[in-house]
């Protein structure tokens, strides 16, 4: 499998920590049982902390169909192909309009495709899983070309993250509504050709154990696991809920377990594209094993 087309698009508003700290203090002055100026201060010194300093959120008038349109046109031109030469497409967002049908129906008609068609759900690891769905499709001869989109708009007023997570009721809630105010808007596209059979290898590590860290439930999530509380006292319906410290905490041993099992040499490696959580602890990870030159870290500009 080969990357041959590549295009990434960040909607144009430019949001700040001390406009985050804006709306959380605007939505929350009315509902917030406490200190709010004090618990301001905590978020704000957990963002110092983190590394975040901006995020990337729609502007007024901008529209995630036409920015996917024209992301996809530049994406074909660098594989210098047509469309009609794709024949699957993998939509692997979060952020979604609908769950039936697959999401990948309404983009692939957005964008002329009449090809095969299906999405990929994975939480922060979807695009990943998808390319490794690709590449073995490409392996047995079922695909030539592949589109992946990714369309992550999930800070559109009325979703399940803004303006619900800003109004905060106690300090109590930090623990699993801070993440959300680390996200950040973005899309992209990705064209594979089955090019260069041997060229990718994927290793993965799964922790179901720790599936309700970060989950968004729908309603009659109750009869769809077999978890009780505290789960059941944070996961409102439709909402975004995250514990960002326990999941680096869990994710740390990981990491570094991944890195330290492909025994790549400082030297052979270009560039580490990491998830795009704390800079800051992407680099404590890399300290550990000596790679942190290697990280090409973006979430400080641009979120999560």
């Amino acid at each position: 499998m080969k990357i041959i087309g590549i295009a990434a698009t960040l909607p144009s508003r430019i949001v700040s920590n001390e406009e985050v700290l804006d709306l959380i203090q605007h939505h929350s002055k009315d509902s917030f049982d406490g200190d709010l100026p004090k618990t301001l201060k905590i978020i704000n010194k957990v963002f110092k902390k983190s590394g975040m300093e901006s995020r990337h959120w729609l502007a007024p008038g901008e529209r995630p169909m036409e920015m996917l349109q024209e992301a996809f046109e530049r994406a074909l031109s660098d594989a210098n192909i047509k469309k009609e030469d794709i024949d699957l497409l993998i939509y692997t967002g979060v952020g979604r309009g609908f769950i039936e049908p697959a999401n990948s129906c309404f983009i692939a008609n957005a964008l002329g495709l009449k090809c095969r068609n299906f999405d990929v759900l994975e939480a922060c690891m979807g695009w990943v899983a998808s390319m490794d769905i690709v590449n073995d499709k490409m392996k047995a001869g079922a695909a030539r070309n592949a589109v992946v989109v990714n369309m992550e708009f999930n800070m559109i007023e009325g979703s399940h993250i803004y303006p619900k997570n800003f109004s905060l009721k106690s300090a109590t809630e930090l623990p699993y509504k801070f993440p959300s105010y680390m996200v950040g808007d973005a899309l992209t596209v990705t064209i594979l050709s089955n090019e260069d059979p041997n060229n990718f290898k994927f290793t993965f590590v799964s922790r179901p154990d720790l599936c309700n860290l970060c989950t968004i439930p729908l309603p009659c999530w109750e009869s769809f696991c077999n978890l009780e509380k505290p789960f059941s006292l944070t996961n409102q319906i439709y909402n975004f809920n995250s514990y960002g410290y326990e999941l680096h905490e869990e994710g740390r041993k990981e990491i570094i377990n991944v890195l330290n099992k492909h025994e790549m040499k400082s030297m052979d490696i270009k560039y580490i594209y990491t998830h795009t959580s704390s800079p800051t602890r992407w680099e404590q990870y890399g300290q550990v094993v000596n790679i942190t030159d290697k990280f090409y870290l973006v979430a400080h500009k641009t979120g999560n």
